[in-house]
């Protein structure tokens, strides 16, 4: 069974879903009956309970802008204030195989992943921007690399425990150019939430041992402790879809 759901969303955005797990989530309006709008079309042909009229809740919207974090998701999410949140996203054209990814992966191990690899780049943008102000043409390579690889190390080595799988949620969809269809695939989205205190506590223990016995040293730990403290955290199966998340947490 297929319905003829046309969502406004720009064409780069991805359309995202929740379970309802968490009490009092509020709906976007959007269901199966909704008119066609817009001219970037994004075809929703199936998704979890559309079988029943179950609508997608508004948080489908806020993660298809990107808003991954907290405070975006707690507005329709009311559970979650007060937790550091983390997504997981599985694509492909398997719901069986989205779904295992997303349900199976270690999720202590990616959350450490994903810090790592967002304070790599912190870190990295801010030698470099340390570098350019100060007249720099080249920041040393060798010193860049060694403080990057302390980051990594600290952050790959801990695993993250209490978080708990709040919701999650999938749909099968593809694109539509004129009488053109293309990209069919399914999406399964987790959310998982841990308390923010426990959260920060196991982020400094992780953080101990980089070397702070510099004033800059100490300013450039802080610096990423607190990014990774308040930005967003999301682990995807597409490269892409990282980079794009990184990004949004690095400005």
């Amino acid at each position: 069974m297929k319905k003829s759901l046309f969502l406004a969303f720009s064409a780069a955005a991805m359309l995202f879903a929740s379970c309802g797990t968490t009490s009092k989530v509020e709906g976007s309006g959007i269901k199966a009956d909704a008119p066609k709008v817009g001219a970037a079309k994004v075809v929703l042909d199936e998704w979890q309970g559309s079988e029943l009229g179950g609508e997608i809740p508004q948080w489908v919207v806020e993660l298809a802008n990107g808003n991954y974090g907290e405070t975006a998701l707690a507005k329709v999410m009311p559970d979650i204030k007060g937790k550091k949140t983390f997504v997981t996203i599985g694509y492909g054209d398997n719901l069986d195989f989205v779904r295992q990814w997303t349900d199976l992966v270690d999720v202590e191990t990616e959350v450490a992943s994903t810090l790592s690899r967002v304070a790599a780049k912190a870190v990295q943008a801010e030698m470099e921007g340390k570098g350019a102000k100060e007249g720099q043409k080249n920041v040393d390579a060798t010193t860049t690399e060694q403080t990057l690889n302390m980051y990594r190390t600290s952050l790959t080595s801990v695993r993250f425990s209490g978080l708990e799988k709040t919701a999650q949620f999938w749909t099968l969809s593809h694109k539509e150019a004129g009488k053109e269809s293309y990209d069919s695939k399914y999406s399964y989205y987790s959310v998982w939430t841990i308390d923010k205190k426990l959260f920060e506590d196991q982020l400094k223990s992780a953080m101990s041992n980089i070397d702070e016995t510099s004033t800059e040293e100490k300013a450039l730990k802080d610096m990423v402790r607190q990014r990774l403290a308040e930005q967003l955290s999301v682990h995807t199966n597409s490269d892409a879809e990282n980079d794009k998340a990184d990004e949004e947490a690095l400005k």
